[in-house]
């Protein structure tokens, strides 16, 4: 988290506000880092989210609350419409004032209730979603749009950018586009973003979808990433003698001999950023600790504390006769991506274009598939039961979950001119509108197709031009 919002501080307006909201087992731990990396006196409220229905335990007091936090950039500039918040008043409050106007009483308030209600105060009573609502949609964090409707009245106003860096179900860009507001969403997951793409299609906002490289499951799943890692660098040699364990390995390059390697651990969040200590410990400690003299040096990094400056520091501080060189993992890990296999045909029926998907495969999903079989086999054979393998079809065509046609551009940005997608229960989903069809494999589109993306149910997606 503290990277995090390290890194949306830096793009925060001046007139801007954060909302943190986080459940009680972690909140408190975040207001420190709150009031570290924005300051205690940036500090604007502790917001009470109440709502409807206690978590009810037999040994402790039921639960029906969360905490949101909120910091602002700069306190006195950051925008706060109260006039848009106003909360409404009590109806004995409504009825005392009445009372006290009518001439019948001697009570006589010090103000008059305003008719928008009164000031807003740091308690919201805000019902979660309904089982049975509209906008409930099948994911797990999603938060009511009526929460959303009062952080951004307050705290934007029309025209202005709203984002959320963990958006989830896409309830924040929703909400900003029904109010005026720009939004940027951002999740790592790909179950959010096609469910905000479905949701912000059926809202009828327009928007574009940005990729970002962080390669095979760089984040989503580390862990494996870091046990690949050895096999996705070209040449790649470990368990060197003479290294310890800070290299992950060495490579053997024609004129500069044996080049040690350092990869940051994924899996160790405070390896991610590459900074001047880092690169202090390589040429003042680890390269000098090697029993070979080394003329290059190389140091994969996912993110970078400034990128110029720790060149400087390379370049005015290294006492070795070692050239470092510096290489991105994210671009590493996002070239060697094997795109899945496709075969497609498009006919045109009548007035329209009928793009058929005759074969997919995916080696990544067949190799995860094996795996399941062979391990389910293996447990099932020591408990004597019988185990039932996932077989795949010839043709593949359940691997897969969404399918966009680009009926304008052959390369260049993504135009979705017709889509359709595949839900858990296997209905089909086309443009946005459910049915209760199963997929036949094909999709319709107005004009001749000249890209086809298909994403499996992995999450991986590849494209191919028709």
């Amino acid at each position: 988290m503290y990277e995090n919002l390290r890194a949306i501080k830096s793009v925060m307006s001046k007139t801007s506000s954060i909302y943190v909201h986080l459940d009680w087992h972690i909140g408190h731990y975040v207001k420190i880092l709150l009031d570290e990396i924005f300051g205690e006196e940036n500090f604007v409220n502790e917001v009470i989210w109440k709502y409807a229905g206690a978590r009810i335990g037999k040994r402790a007091f039921g639960k029906k609350h969360d905490t949101i936090f909120i910091y602002s950039l700069e306190y006195d500039k950051h925008i706060f419409n109260y006039d848009k918040v106003r909360d409404p008043y009590a109806e004995s409050t409504i009825k005392r004032n009445k009372y006290s106007n009518s001439g019948s009483s001697t009570r006589v308030l010090d103000y008059k209730p305003n008719e928008d209600g009164k000031f807003p105060e740091d308690v919201w009573d805000i019902s979660i979603i309904n089982p049975f609502a509209k906008e409930r949609l099948d994911y797990a964090t999603q938060k009511p749009e009526a929460l959303l409707q009062r952080i951004l009245k307050a705290s934007s106003d029309a025209g202005m950018v709203v984002a959320d860096f963990f958006g989830g179900s896409g309830v924040t860009a929703k909400v900003a586009h029904d109010l005026g507001r720009k939004f940027i969403h951002c999740d790592v997951g790909i179950n959010s973003i096609q469910t905000v793409r479905d949701r912000l299609t059926a809202a009828g906002a327009a928007f574009q979808i940005m990729e970002i490289q962080d390669g095979v499951s760089l984040f989503r799943n580390p862990r494996q990433t870091m046990d690949k890692l050895a096999k996705l660098i070209p040449g790649l040699q470990q368990d060197v003698p003479g290294l310890s364990k800070f290299w992950f390995g060495t490579l053997q390059d024609s004129k500069a001999g044996t080049v040690p390697v350092y990869v940051p651990n994924l899996i160790d969040h405070t390896e991610k950023v590459l900074d001047i200590p880092t690169v202090n410990r390589v040429i003042n400690q680890e390269l000098q600790n090697l029993d070979f003299n080394a003329e290059k040096a190389v140091i994969y990094y996912v993110d970078i504390d400034d990128e110029a400056e720790v060149k400087k520091f390379i370049k005015d501080n290294n006492p070795t006769i070692t050239k470092i060189e510096l290489r991105d993992l994210k671009a590493l890990l996002h070239d060697i991506v094997i795109e899945d296999e496709i075969e497609v045909k498009v006919t045109a029926v009548e007035d329209k274009y009928r793009t058929e998907v005759l074969r997919f495969f995916s080696d990544r999903l067949q190799r995860k598939i094996d795996e399941f079989n062979e391990k389910g086999n293996l447990q099932a054979v020591n408990k004597g039961k019988k185990f039932t393998p996932i077989d795949i079809s010839e043709a593949g065509l359940e691997l897969i979950e969404f399918i966009s046609l680009d009926c304008e551009n052959t390369e260049g940005v993504w135009h979705s001119s017709t889509e359709i997608k595949i839900d858990k229960t296997g209905y089909l989903i086309t443009d946005g509108q459910k049915s209760k069809e199963f997929w036949d494999g094909t999709v319709t589109s107005e004009k001749k197709p000249k890209r086809l993306k298909v994403r499996n149910i992995s999450g991986d997606e590849s494209v191919i031009t028709i």
